[in-house]
């Protein structure tokens, strides 16, 4: 930071120019309305919701944030993104995102996946979900297991019930998640799929923080420069 002004090897902006930009982010504001907003090019725009992607997905890493314990209610469900179709004479496969949400918490967790396998979601969960956890799903054969693997595993069957009338469990969360998700896919005109993972972990940062976005938002970003600092200073010596 030199003179009111960032420096990279990209851009040189003003710091209230790049304010702007995290604010009107973190507020919500699509990418073709920062450039207007903000007065800068577009590819400063790409360039700095990038750098927020990354800032987002650097803190999930770091955290290593798992859900559920004794006494956590997780429901988990799948969502198809991209569905099948034959697209420039080809087949394009479905692209599937594996969900969990905690209740009575806003933390969650979303991953593209290549199928909807046992071994894919099972492990994912056992890497994600803690043990002691009840975890409500809808019948689905991959998630058979559950109750041997640690968990305490109730089902809903959708094709007759919403809410199972025995246990009461229910899956209405996390498919108010992925109506929330899509919406916001939807408006950012879809997402290719070697984009979407990036995207889903944005979108678990806005769930997640909800009313402090832009706060969380800086001060990962100051973590995130003095962490690069602190690699810089240990290189040089």
């Amino acid at each position: 930071m030199q003179q009111g002004q960032w420096k990279d090897d990209n851009s040189k902006l003003k710091c209230e120019q790049i304010i702007d930009i995290l604010y009107y982010w973190a507020k919500g504001d699509l990418a073709k309305d920062l450039g207007q907003e903000c007065r800068i090019a577009n590819v400063a725009v790409t360039d700095w919701r990038n750098f927020c992607r990354d800032v987002y997905a650097e803190y999930y890493v770091a955290q290593n944030i798992k859900l559920g314990g004794p006494n956590r209610i997780v429901e988990i469900d799948e969502s198809a993104f991209v569905r099948r179709k034959y697209n420039v004479g080809h087949r394009v496969k479905t692209q599937w995102v594996f969900g969990a949400l905690e209740r009575d918490t806003r933390r969650c967790f979303l991953v593209a996946v290549e199928d909807r396998s046992a071994d894919t979601l099972l492990g994912i969960i056992q890497d994600r979900i803690l043990p002691g956890t009840t975890i409500i799903s809808y019948l689905w054969r991959s998630y058979n297991t559950l109750n041997q693997l640690g968990y305490r595993h109730l089902t809903v069957n959708h094709s007759i019930n919403f809410v199972d009338p025995a246990t009461f469990a229910t899956t209405n969360h996390i498919e108010c998640l992925w109506k929330h998700v899509k919406n916001r896919n939807k408006r950012e005109n879809g997402t290719a799929r070697n984009l979407l993972q990036t995207h889903l972990i944005e979108f678990m940062w806005r769930y997640e923080f909800k009313d402090e976005i832009f706060q969380k938002l800086l001060e990962q970003i100051r973590h995130h420069a003095f962490e690069t600092l602190q690699s810089i200073s240990v290189y040089e010596a």
